[in-house]
Formats: C-alpha cells, sequence, structure tokens
C-alpha cells in the first residue's frame, strides 16, 4: 500500500525538484591539513575482503548495482565510514540524473554523485575534505557535480572546495 503512493509521489516531486550542478577543474594540488585518505573501491568483489564494507553495502544494497560504471570513494576512521560518494568511470557523453530523471552532457567530465556524511561526522568539514582530495587525485580532469537546491550544507561545502556554479536544471 505505502509503494501505491510513494511511487507516484516520487513520479510527481521530480517535477519540482532543482538541482545545481557545479564544475571544477585544476593543474595545481590543494592544501588539505587533514591526514585522512581517501579510499576508492571498484568491484564487488573488493567489498567482500572489508566487513564494514560488506555492512555498508548490506544497508544499501541497491548502490552495489553503481559498480558498473562508477567507483566508491570514502573517508574513514578506523572501520567506519565517515563521508562516501560515488566517481563515474564511465565513458559516455551523458548522465542521467536520477533525481530528476535528465540527461546531463558529461564530455570529458567526471562525474561526482551521492555523497553522504555519517551523522556523527557532519559540520566538521569532512565533504569538503574529500572533494579536496578527489581534486588532487583527479588533477587535470573537469570535474561535475550536482546537488539538490534545497541542500544548503552540501552547497556550501561544495563552494568551499573550490567547485564554481555552473547552472540549474530541473525536469523541464
Amino acid at each position: 500500500m505505502i509503494n501505491l503512493i510513494k511511487k507516484p509521489m516520487k513520479y510527481f516531486y521530480k517535477f519540482i525538484l532543482t538541482m545545481l550542478i557545479f564544475e571544477y577543474f585544476s593543474i595545481n594540488r590543494k592544501d588539505t591539513k587533514k591526514i585522512l585518505k581517501i579510499n576508492t573501491i571498484s568491484s564487488k568483489n573488493e567489498v567482500k575482503k572489508k566487513q564494514f564494507l560488506k555492512n555498508y553495502f548490506k544497508d544499501n544494497h541497491d548502490k552495489s548495482k553503481r559498480f558498473k560504471n562508477s567507483k566508491f570513494v570514502f573517508l574513514k576512521n578506523r572501520n567506519e565510514i565517515i563521508v562516501s560518494g560515488w566517481i563515474t568511470s564511465k565513458k559516455n557523453n551523458y548522465w542521467n540524473i536520477e533525481e530528476i530523471d535528465r540527461k546531463l552532457n558529461t564530455k570529458e567530465r567526471t562525474i561526482l554523485y551521492d555523497f553522504e556524511t555519517s551523522m556523527e561526522y557532519r559540520n566538521k568539514g569532512y565533504y569538503t575534505l574529500i572533494l579536496k582530495l578527489i581534486q588532487n587525485k583527479y588533477l587535470k580532469k573537469k570535474l561535475l557535480i550536482y546537488t539538490q537546491s534545497s541542500n544548503k550544507p552540501s552547497i556550501r561545502a561544495i563552494k568551499k572546495s573550490g567547485f564554481k556554479f555552473k547552472g540549474l536544471l530541473k525536469k523541464f
């Protein structure tokens, strides 16, 4: 019964949602004062080797399908994920932004998406840090990231890490 209500609501929500697009390109490394290391996982097989990753993907089982076209990136404290997200490795000219079901021209750009910071680590700069570490890892690549226009903390972190506002997208 809940799915009968949820599905139409999700469909209509796409029409009122606005996404903000940001871009970053640099040939110089960003200064990062924290000593945390960025971790990258490229396949389901790598997940099986670490218990904390198995737990994460057990709770988020639908996300494991993304390994076909994307890499999972994260910062961790011991065996706990602090902040995580995805980076496309897809060699395609278009990326579908699921939230608004709209394709974005991504020629020669790497897409960053679906970042999430664990509740206890929010508002401590970890999202900004992972974005800076990604920028350092992907020097000379054009990076594109998007977020909902209502997600003020995400917008702040994206701008603080050096991304520049590129545009606004809606379903139509």
